[in-house]
């Protein structure tokens, strides 16, 4: 077992004693800028979540009262999607870059980030839990289809409903990765999820998920993990919560500005210092967890199962009216299971969270709509869901936000430092060298040469990107 540094260890008995001396008034609280303590709660009217009334609303409030100009150029965005997320494979060498840019954001002292080794790991788990999948085998036997569950993206409705239309019960599995397991170890077992697919076959699985518009995803596990902390919720549910801390946020009034404000302040300033993580219950900050999870899972299927892994086939990338998309979704590209998901799901659940009795939900919306720090850090933490699932759209202030240079370089950085993977026949360009890193490439949106090199090295000759580089050099 690796040593924990010696400096990771006197901080983390400063953090400890500045905690309990100071009643959680410690170091960070100078930093976060939540000052709406007097905020009521709305009486907003906010669309059910995780159903077919349920629209990701964070377009038009993103859309309709941003004042900036789209920033990002097509050009642009599409190589921050070729450097973050390549062919969906998340890249995870910028997963601290996001939550830096979003500390930055948010106005933090860098040298004021605690980094505990606990942190580090919150860092990893956002971008990597994945709670398991639902499979089904056709009827005649020769097809299989594989869900990914992700958590406040209508999963509730996607699996019970594919229970319901499944008509050989026998053929129908659901896979849940344990939340000891999940907290406990870094490289999780999913092999139940395929095990029940011949090794042949796993490749030509028809995996599919549902996915959301990430900040709104975001907002709606900031709701859900509000309503599980409720006393009622955890006395219902049995909850012991002998040892639960108070956490700063909590001083604020339920269903104010401020209180979300704080939430998301101490979830990106350091998760575990701040006693976010792990949640009571354990699984509760989880929904708040990246969507990028899913394809991290697939990607080290690869190591397992070489040329027999699955991929994903197709996703939604919105909630909308899911009992009528999801099914058409798994006819459209899942050869074998038109008679069974041949019409819309016809049986809907709802979360208990969806009333938003206390107001969770509308004031982080609100929050949303002010378009300020905490707007600007949930979009630098989201790059990542954006960019691997690109079929949703960004918002614009989102666009400002990935169009900063500053943020650009600080990515470029990241890939640069971490090995790539070798690329069999890799594109060939520029091979006499490129004399200026710095210089900007003309009609490519303001990118610089280092920024096209790090994008096309990943592309193989041949490929429609490596053409173009090739053309243009």
């Amino acid at each position: 077992m690796s040593r924990i540094p010696l400096s990771y260890v006197v901080f983390a008995v400063f953090v400890a004693a500045t905690v309990v001396t100071s009643n959680l008034d410690y170091f960070l609280s100078s930093q976060f800028k939540a000052t709406d303590v007097e905020a009521t709660n709305s009486t907003n009217v906010v669309a059910n979540d995780d159903s077919d009334g349920a629209a990701d609303g964070i377009d038009g409030v993103a859309q309709s009262e941003s004042t900036k100009n789209k920033t990002l150029s097509e050009e642009r965005w599409n190589l921050l999607k070729q450097m973050s997320c390549p062919k969906q494979v998340p890249n995870q060498s910028i997963w601290p870059t996001l939550f830096t840019q979003a500390r930055i954001e948010l106005g933090f002292d860098m040298d004021s980030i605690p980094n505990t080794p606990k942190d580090i790991d919150f860092v990893n788990d956002f971008f990597t839990f994945c709670k398991g999948g639902v499979g089904y085998t056709s009827l005649d036997g020769e097809h299989h289809l594989v869900y990914l569950k992700i958590w406040k993206s209508a999963n509730d409705q996607i699996r019970k409903n594919i229970n319901l239309v499944a008509r050989k019960k026998d053929n129908l599995w659901d896979f849940d990765m344990g939340m000891n397991l999940i907290n406990s170890q870094r490289n999780r077992d999913y092999s139940e999820l395929w095990s029940p697919i011949p090794l042949s076959k796993r490749n030509q699985t028809c995996v599919v998920t549902a996915v959301r518009d990430p900040v709104e995803h975001f907002l709606s596990a900031y709701n859900e993990i509000e309503f599980r902390s409720t006393d009622s919720w955890l006395r219902t549910h049995g909850v012991n919560t002998h040892n639960k801390p108070q956490r700063y946020y909590e001083r604020y009034e339920n269903g104010t500005d401020a209180r979300f404000e704080r939430y998301v302040s101490e979830f990106i300033f350091g998760a575990s210092s701040t006693e976010l993580f792990p949640s009571i219950p354990p699984s509760n900050i989880y929904h708040a967890f990246s969507q990028t999870g899913v394809l991290w899972l697939l990607e080290q299927q690869k190591a397992l199962m070489g040329v027999n892994a699955p991929q994903l086939v197709a996703y939604l990338p919105s909630i909308s009216n899911i009992s009528a998309t999801l099914p058409n979704l798994v006819t459209t590209n899942c050869p074998g299971f038109e008679e069974e998901f041949g019409r819309r799901f016809n049986k809907q659940f709802d979360h208990p969270s969806q009333k938003d009795e206390q107001g969770f939900y509308a004031a982080a919306k609100r929050v949303w709509s002010k378009q300020d720090a905490t707007s600007r850090a949930l979009c630098a933490l989201h790059l990542l869901d954006y960019a691997c699932f690109d079929l949703i759209p960004v918002p614009n202030l989102c666009q400002d936000v990935f169009a900063d240079e500053s943020f650009n370089d600080r990515l470029r950085s990241a890939t640069a430092t971490t090995p790539l993977k070798d690329v069999a026949n890799p594109c060939k360009f520029c091979e006499g060298g490129i004399a200026v890193l710095s210089k900007l490439v003309p009609r490519s949106g303001g990118l610089t040469c280092e920024l096209v090199r790090v994008a096309a090295i990943k592309e193989v000759n041949g490929s429609e990107s490596c053409v173009i580089v090739q053309k243009e050099e």
